[in-house]
């Protein structure tokens, strides 16, 4: 039996090795190799050569997000899931978008994970249980509140709309991002005037309740 090549990204270890060992217990299955890091990811991919990547969301630096258009445009052949904390609808959309064929959440069963990398290696789409009603409603357009809002942010505005309502500071964004403090700031003056706040804390408020809902919907199995 050919076994199905999987690369993993993840910048917790223990998931990681977790996931790995969780993985390499199934027969036609086989890790062969991982990354904490999306930089390390790219390069490491060309010489596994996987049949599938694992991308978390949240990662240190190069979002997890742009990981996967990096993946997808540069190896064609790879197919992709995400595995994140995020079930906010707004970030599974770009998931998709950005050329993800399932997204698993980590408070799903692990099992999910194999029957989601079972599906996207046969080509079709894989989205956690939890998650699909409200992922319906995006499609029908029958909720337009936060997420119409949402949509009008970069990736990378995103990326740091998510990290303040993690309740992370600016300096605390700058180093989990790689860049200046000063840059962080002018990010948030543009996330301010695109959802027409008026104040930064305003902004935190918002953000916070945003992720908390997010976070609620994926633990609500």
């Amino acid at each position: 039996m050919k076994k199905t090549r999987i690369f993993i990204v993840d910048d917790h270890e223990i998931v990681r090795l977790g996931l790995v060992q969780f993985l390499n217990s199934h027969d036609h299955l086989q890790v062969c190799g991982q990354a904490g890091d999306a930089n390390t990811a790219i390069a490491a991919i060309n010489e596994c050569k996987p049949d599938i990547a694992i991308v978390d969301i949240s990662l240190e630096g190069v979002s997890g997000i742009d990981l996967i258009k990096a993946i997808r445009g540069r190896y064609r052949q790879v197919a992709v899931m995400a595995l994140s904390m995020h079930g906010e609808k707004e970030v599974v959309r770009r998931a998709l978008q950005a050329g993800a064929g399932g997204y698993v959440l980590k408070s799903e069963p692990v099992e999910q994970v194999v029957e989601a990398i079972g599906k996207v290696i046969a080509g079709k789409s894989y989205i956690s249980e939890s998650l699909r009603e409200s992922l319906m409603d995006m499609v029908s357009k029958k909720d337009e509140g936060p997420e119409e809002l949402l949509a009008q942010l970069t990736d990378r505005e995103l990326d740091i709309f998510k990290l303040i309502g993690e309740g992370l500071d600016r300096r605390e964004i700058a180093q989990r991002m790689g860049i200046s403090t000063s840059t962080i700031g002018t990010y948030r003056d543009r996330i301010k005037n695109k959802l027409n706040m008026k104040s930064s804390g305003e902004l935190i408020r918002f953000a916070v309740k945003w992720t908390t809902q997010g976070e609620s919907r994926g633990n609500s199995d």
